[in-house]
């Protein structure tokens, strides 16, 4: 007998939009807004370059950050009491709203291979397919990043905020390190994020059963 289709694979081609359509979606909704226009903000959208660990451009024609207002309105603040604490320093925002329609895209880049367990499953969705999550680092005031001691959209234990201390003990991160990794979490966890444990570049604006509760992803 022949194998039934996945559901999944069947919703996908029914309803999957490509990233040119994701953005006239969001940018019809009063709902969300663009981060770029925020002077406070630096912007440095890895995955609409090749500057990412898979050195492709994902993101196509969806080119602009976006976040859900609530989101947005949590980073402007978190911006200003960083400029407020280090003068001259600004947030860099890495990735924001992330369409399911580039979810697609990026799963299908690591399903299959040992990062597969590093990426939503765009059968679920991402909070970053919400508008409610957020991956930045800091510059400092010469517009260089501060370095946190492992890149972005690193994949070893090196990344975890968890393991900080055992690091810092260890010598694998140093002291200069780990305070600018705590400088951007006291940031934004004073603004109302929250830190994901495995990656010190990841926040979300709101519990992660609220947003996939109260709110839509967006194709």
């Amino acid at each position: 007998m022949r194998a039934l289709f996945p559901i999944f694979l069947l919703l996908r081609a029914a309803f999957a939009a490509t990233p040119g359509e994701s953005l006239r979606q969001v940018q019809a909704s009063a709902e969300f807004v663009d981060i770029s226009a925020n002077p406070a903000l630096a912007i440095d959208l890895k995955y609409a370059s090749a500057d990412n660990f898979l050195a492709a451009d994902l993101y196509g024609d969806f080119r602009i950050p976006f976040l859900h207002r609530i989101a947005a309105a949590k980073l402007d603040s978190a911006a200003r009491l960083l400029a407020a604490e280090r003068p001259g320093a600004k947030l860099v925002v890495y990735d924001a709203l992330r369409p399911r329609s580039v979810q697609y895209r990026l799963w299908d880049k690591v399903k299959g291979t040992p990062r597969e367990k590093y990426v939503a499953n765009p059968a679920t969705g991402s909070m970053h397919n919400y508008g409610f999550a957020v991956d930045l680092g800091v510059l400092d005031a010469s517009g260089k990043a501060m370095d946190m001691g492992s890149p972005f959209d690193d994949f070893s234990d090196l990344a975890q905020p968890r393991l900080e201390s055992a690091f810092l003990k260890s010598g694998a991160l140093t002291p200069v390190q780990v305070a600018d990794r705590k400088l951007l979490r006291r940031i934004m966890e004073k603004a109302g994020f929250i830190q994901l444990p495995l990656e010190w570049w990841h926040f979300d604006a709101l519990p992660k059963a609220a947003v996939k509760s109260g709110y839509r992803i967006v194709e």
